[in-house]
């Protein structure tokens, strides 16, 4: 009896002991995933290219969360198929998306994990970031860095995209990607002509009442519209770039939200109404309700046309002015779990061979200097497909007009609310 109570009670403690053991290993484990190889002590600013194959060995095996905007969804499918496919088989790195209804979502997180305390292990490892939410990430101290300047294909691109992002200095903080420029598309079945520039479009709003809206700010392309009335009133770019002018800006705005309260009668359903993003605005292009639409993608209009969304008569324009272009980047948020696999995939984001793919999937335009690439790689970007309503890439370069320091586009965006959304 006692020697089978014995048993018994050894048989649970060893039961008991191999359950200890069990947690323990798996809070090591856990502990050991948090900090990982990927997350062993790099110093970004002891980065260097030279560093690279070891980089890409340690990254094998990891998997990299990937917020993006998710509003286009060719891009996607792009990342989700071809793109994670390309990632696992070349590297070993398997590719999560984080979607995002709007880069702020993701940057608001980190500023409250920061201000939580949780430094490590962070749910996101790389961001699709420009404009206000890389000063708001900034300013912060939300991002992981400066590490673009040892990215091997950096060196691709223009200095520019290197130096400032809407004003912000970049230092490092993020990797230019992708560029982009603003066009407007017409359908010429309608249409014979567009304006040619922005007094011609607001005399072409008061001639046609109810045929144009925009986007409500602060979706990113409505914003850009406004800045594009700035320019007009402020007398080009030139004076907007270099930090905030209070007054400049009060002198200006004043006459840009002016004229959109004059103008609010005249639009899409008098003004009451706005579309909420892009993709609001193109259903009531298709569906005939506006004659103009507009987006920061210069092949926006092929896509859709490709994928039988827009009519085969449609085309892209820009003012004779000139559209204002960006860069988009990316970067690695200061908490990120695994900052090496992040490293790895933008770098690779970056390289001629997948920038070229990209162009040739998704119609992004080709973004490194030509002087930079070889004769063989200029050959091949001008191989790329250009759709029927792409403008080419010399008449949007002719017409690019830089950024304005960041703070403007906050103003504008608040300032829209206050004082044409809710008069």
């Amino acid at each position: 009896m006692n020697k089978r109570l014995g048993g018994r009670r050894g048989g649970r403690l060893v039961a008991l002991l191999t359950a200890m053991i069990v947690v323990l290993t798996g809070l090591a484990c856990r502990r050991a995933e948090e900090s990982g190889p990927s997350r062993v002590e790099i110093d970004p600013s002891q980065l260097s290219s030279r560093e690279w194959p070891e980089l890409e060995r340690r990254a094998r095996g990891t998997t990299v969360n990937y917020a993006m905007w998710a509003g286009d969804e060719a891009r996607n499918r792009y990342f989700r198929g071809p793109f994670a496919d390309e990632l696992r088989q070349r590297y070993g790195i398997e590719l999560r998306i984080v979607p995002l209804g709007d880069v702020a979502e993701a940057v608001n997180k980190l500023l409250n994990e920061k201000g939580a305390g949780k430094t490590r292990g962070g749910s996101i490892d790389m961001i699709w970031i420009n404009g206000e939410n890389f000063g708001t990430a900034r300013q912060g101290g939300v991002l992981w860095g400066p590490f673009a300047d040892a990215l091997p294909h950096i060196g691709r691109y223009a200095d520019e995209a290197r130096q400032r992002d809407f004003g912000t200095p970049i230092e490092g903080y993020e990797a230019p990607w992708q560029r982009a420029q603003f066009v407007m598309a017409w359908d010429t079945g309608r249409m014979a002509a567009p304006p040619a520039d922005i007094p011609g479009l607001i005399e072409w709003i008061r001639a046609n009442p109810g045929r144009f809206t925009y986007p409500a700010p602060p979706d990113f392309t409505g914003s850009v519209f406004l800045r594009h009335l700035l320019y007009h009133f402020g007398g080009g770019p030139e004076k907007f770039q270099q930090g905030f002018d209070e007054e400049l800006y009060q002198r200006t705005a004043d006459q840009v939200f002016a004229l959109l309260r004059e103008l609010r009668p005249a639009l899409w359903r008098r003004g009451e109404t706005y579309p909420a993003n892009p993709r609001d605005a193109d259903r009531l292009f298709v569906n005939r309700e506006i004659d103009l639409t507009m987006s920061y993608g210069p092949a926006f209009a092929s896509e859709r046309i490709a994928r039988g969304e827009y009519p085969a008569t449609v085309r892209t324009f820009v003012f004779t002015s000139g559209t204002i272009g960006n860069y988009n980047y990316l970067a690695i948020p200061f908490n990120a779990a695994n900052p090496t696999g992040a490293l790895v995939v933008i770098n690779h984001l970056m390289g001629v061979e997948s920038l070229l793919d990209q162009s040739r999937r998704l119609g992004i335009t080709f973004p490194l200097d030509p002087a930079r690439l070889s004769a063989a790689e200029r050959d091949l970007v001008a191989a790329l497909p250009r759709g029927p309503a792409t403008l080419t890439t010399e008449e949007l370069a002719s017409h690019l007009l830089p950024e304005p320091a960041v703070r403007y586009l906050e103003r504008l965006e608040r300032d829209w609310r206050e004082r044409v959304l809710q008069p």
